[in-house]
This record gives structure tokens, C-alpha cells and sequence, in this order.
């Protein structure tokens, strides 16, 4: 009972966790002290190998009026390490009037986690750059705090569900009553109830994996769990069906045993 308990509040604990993980907060902006101000789509996640193109608007910070030349922009993206994984440079504007567009394959973006870019935009007179955190994740949202809230009452929700029906798993009984020399003298019909509490233990731990691989593949400081979840969910599945085949025969085979032994019952009273 005591590692039952320990087992609800690590849980409950994990559950807490996910509802305070916080995405990442506003955009970050910092502004050279020069005459040029860049403006950007304020992009908070990309998903996981996935190509983006940063664009990127420059203004004359005094009178609002559109750089479109006679300037150089550089572009650096920086992993969690502070390690260089981009460096480019562009001085022309793209498909737009007003874009200095920077394409970044997928695989710059090979690794979940916190990543950061500076653009710096620069003549020989006139200069202003920003800094952007952003994330990456595996499909390229996240969950915010109230869809939290949602998903972890439901988890909790099924996880309560999960231990009453594992809790009578255990204690309904499941073998036939006996008199003192061993012999059957009546049937227990409980065992019909504790074979279907196993397949729907089973299947209510599935499904609270399935919430929690969710979870934690939307929040980046979980993903950590998130392998082990997947295995787990992924075995449990997959063992679904044979264990309810499993039990399907064990039923038929205890109810052709049962009406041998009510027969032998009715007939001496008891059953050896």
C-alpha cells in the first residue's frame, strides 16, 4: 500500500509540473541606439527539421520610411549552448517590397530545445539590431498554461479511474469457495468481474500514457519523458489485443469449468 501511495504522489507531483511549465514569454527585443529599427513576425516556435524563412522589415527609426537599400543585414542563430548554427548575410531586399528574407534549412533545427537569433542591419552611418529567443518542438506549438490545465485534469481524471479499477482488480476475488477438505462447495461469480477489471486496468493506464505523451511532447523541458512514455504506451498497445484474447478464452474456460462443477454441486453438494 505504502509504494502505492508513493507511486500516486510522484504522479500528482509530475501532473503539478505541467501545469506550471511555462512557455517561453514575450518576445525579447532589443534596439541598437543607431537610426534603424527591424521589425519581424514575432515567431515563438518552429517545429523539429523543419525549413523557415525569417523576414525581416527595416525602418528609418526618425521618420518611419522603409530601408530597402544601402544596407547590410546580418543574420546568427544560436543553439541553447550559445553555439553558432547559422551565420548569413544579405544586402538586397526578396520577394517583397519591404523583406530581407534569410532561408534556414530543416536540418539547422535538428534538436528540441531553446534557440536564439540576433539580425543586425547596418550601413556605414546608421545601425540597429535585435535579439529573439525562440523554441523548437516537435510540432511546432506548445501548449499553453490553461490547455495545460485541461489536458492535466483529464490525466488525473483517468488516473483516478485507473487506480479504483486497479485497486478492485486486486481485491475482488477470484476463486471459487471451499470447504475444509478442499472440495468446491459454491461458485464465485466475482472472477467474471476481476478478468474484466484486468483489460480495463490495462486499458485505462494506456490511455493515461497517451495524455501523458501529449503532455510532454508539447512542453520542451518534458520531452525527457517523453521516449519513455512512447515505449511504454507503444508496448502496452500492442499487447491490448492478445491480452484480451487471452482472457476472452480464460472466460469461456472457467464458465465450462463452472457448470462442471455446479453440476457435480448440485449432484454430492461439493466438488473436488
Amino acid at each position: 500500500m505504502e509504494k502505492k501511495s508513493i507511486l500516486v504522489i510522484f504522479i500528482c507531483l509530475f501532473l503539478i509540473s505541467l501545469v506550471s511549465a511555462q512557455p517561453p514569454g514575450d518576445i525579447f527585443l532589443s534596439v541598437g541606439d543607431k537610426n534603424l529599427e527591424i521589425e519581424f513576425p514575432a515567431i515563438r516556435y518552429l517545429q523539429i527539421n523543419t525549413e523557415h524563412t525569417f523576414n525581416f522589415h527595416v525602418f528609418n527609426k526618425s521618420n518611419g520610411i522603409p530601408v530597402t537599400s544601402g544596407i547590410g543585414c546580418y543574420f546568427h542563430i544560436f543553439n541553447a549552448s550559445g553555439k553558432h548554427i547559422v551565420e548569413l548575410f544579405n544586402d538586397t531586399i526578396g520577394d517583397f517590397a519591404f523583406d530581407y528574407q534569410f532561408s534556414i534549412p530543416g536540418d539547422s533545427f535538428s534538436n528540441i530545445g531553446s534557440y536564439s537569433y540576433v539580425i543586425q542591419c547596418n550601413s556605414s552611418s546608421q545601425g540597429g539590431f535585435v535579439t529573439v529567443p525562440f523554441l523548437v518542438t516537435k510540432t511546432g506549438t506548445a501548449l499553453e498554461t490553461p490547455e495545460a490545465l485541461i489536458y492535466s485534469i483529464l490525466a488525473f481524471g483517468v488516473l483516478l479511474l485507473f487506480i479504483i479499477s486497479f485497486y478492485f482488480m486486486i481485491t475482488v476475488e477470484y476463486g471459487n469457495n471451499i470447504n475444509e477438505k478442499g472440495a468446491v462447495i459454491k461458485l464465485t461469480k466475482t472472477k467474471y468481474v476481476k478478468l474484466g477489471l484486468i483489460l480495463l486496468t490495462w486499458v485505462l493506464f494506456t490511455w493515461f500514457l497517451n495524455i501523458l505523451i501529449g503532455l510532454s511532447d508539447n512542453f520542451v523541458s518534458l520531452t525527457m519523458y517523453y521516449g519513455l512514455f512512447g515505449f511504454i504506451f507503444e508496448t502496452m498497445n500492442n499487447l491490448a489485443l492478445p491480452l484480451g484474447i487471452v482472457i476472452i478464452v480464460i472466460c469461456l474456460f472457467e464458465i465450462i469449468r463452472d457448470a462442471n462443477i455446479q453440476k457435480a454441486i448440485s449432484k454430492f453438494g461439493s466438488s473436488k
